[in-house]
């Protein structure tokens, strides 16, 4: 119980914090951070179900060792414990996918309106989200809800085993595979960038910290690998408990990045920075491109040694924008120190 509530007490100081961050620095939440609080809210249910049914499972590791007599008392608490089982399953997959629909929903604006980047979204949003519906279909419902006497008849023999370890290993395969595949979007547009290999670095290790969740996923399984008999209950649900509250605790690390980036912004120009988006999304939409001034509606550069416009990548701590009804104003510092005024009108 000490694990459940540390994971449940840790996530909800991210969860407060990565909301504060998000009101303090653009006044409003986005569509990413509902599904971070969908996901929190899932997790502290899951919490609850557990905290609620942990006796009777003990109660029952009880009977199997022979320590505690059979009672007809126990009977019923037995089978609402075992109806808890699929619905704690759907709750687990949810909440994870929450968090993958999160980092989802925060990368779309990445990739702006470049089409390969924007396909590739699809792609792995699509796959995602076909991964979540197995995984949760997958689950043998039956030996959750079909009562008390299916269950003791028929989900201890062999091939109801080996079904619902097979589908536990599967499940764990499609948690790891899209979340490598969710990683791949910030690494394909940052990589392709033109800032210095630190900063690219240091942006990547930031998405990165991803890989974290998909550590815990792969412990969660290794931990209960028997494909020939029923696995530890309680070993597997400390652990999807750890998985949960990691997700969520990771998918909030980006929020601090952002306070960060919006405090040194404030530093350098006198007042903070605000844009209906993120100054780190804002830095890499720049992506390099050169055209001509009159032929480009929608941004307008100026410099006072050409009439042409380029269209600069800069570091997210280098950016400063400020929302001016519908358009936003965008400086950079120039490499002999002079500025350069980039005017973006909002689409």
């Amino acid at each position: 119980m000490g694990v459940l509530w540390t994971f449940t007490a840790s996530s909800t100081i991210f969860v407060v914090a990565r909301i504060v961050i998000r009101l303090k620095t653009f006044r409003r939440l986005f569509v990413d951070d509902f599904f971070v609080l969908l996901a929190w809210i899932l997790s502290v249910i899951t919490g609850i179900v557990w905290r609620i049914e942990s006796p009777v499972l003990y109660e029952m590791y009880a009977l199997s060792a022979g320590k505690t007599p059979l009672t007809p008392g126990v009977v019923p608490r037995l089978n609402a414990l075992m109806r808890f089982e699929a619905p704690f399953m759907v709750l687990f997959y949810t909440t994870l996918w929450c968090v993958k629909f999160s980092f989802l929903t925060f990368f779309y604006k990445l990739g702006s309106k470049i089409q390969t980047h924007r396909r590739w979204w699809w792609v792995v949003s699509v796959i995602t989200l076909a991964v979540w519906v197995i995984s949760v279909g997958d689950i043998d419902y039956q030996c959750s809800l079909g009562g008390v006497e299916f269950i003791f008849e028929q989900c201890s023999k062999p091939y109801h085993i080996r079904w619902q370890n097979g589908t536990f290993w599967a499940n764990c395969a499609g948690d790891v595979i899209t979340d490598l595949l969710i990683l791949s979007i910030p690494i394909l547009i940052v990589w392709n960038v033109r800032i210095s290999l630190t900063k690219k670095l240091f942006l990547l290790g930031i998405f990165a910290a991803s890989m974290v969740i998909v550590a815990v996923a792969i412990i969660r399984v290794v931990t209960n690998h028997a494909l020939d008999h029923n696995m530890d209950m309680t070993w597997l649900w400390m652990w999807s408990f750890i998985e949960m509250g990691t997700a969520i605790m990771i998918s909030c690390v980006a929020s601090f990045r952002q306070l960060f980036v919006t405090s040194q912004n404030q530093h350098l120009y006198g007042h903070s920075a605000y844009h209906p988006g993120n100054p780190l999304l804002t830095a890499l939409r720049l992506r390099q491109t050169r055209s001509q001034a009159a032929g480009n509606n929608s941004w307008r550069g100026y410099d006072s040694g050409s009439h042409k416009s380029e269209t600069a990548f800069v570091a997210a701590d280098q950016v400063h924008s400020r929302e001016q009804g519908d358009a936003a104003s965008i400086r950079t510092e120039s490499d002999a120190g002079r500025g350069r005024f980039i005017e973006h009108v909002a689409v």
